[in-house]
């Protein structure tokens, strides 16, 4: 099992609607969106290469219910 080290960044509201909006364009939840653009930064991601779900996605191929 991987641990995690929580870090708390506090963030001006400019800086958090640029995150968000940043976030929403690559689908991503904010928090997802920051740890990326810092693995990117820390150089410890292929920028050039998407990320994959941690998940496995099964199913018939119709249609799936989404709640926002």
């Amino acid at each position: 099992m991987t641990q995690f080290t929580r870090i708390t960044v506090p963030l001006g509201k400019d800086f958090f609607f640029a995150l968000r909006e940043n976030a929403d364009r690559e689908y991503r939840h904010p928090r997802d969106q920051a740890r990326h653009l810092l693995r990117l930064a820390l150089g410890l991601s292929d920028p050039q290469k998407h990320e994959t779900a941690d998940v496995t996605l099964t199913g018939d191929g119709g249609f799936v219910e989404v709640h926002p």
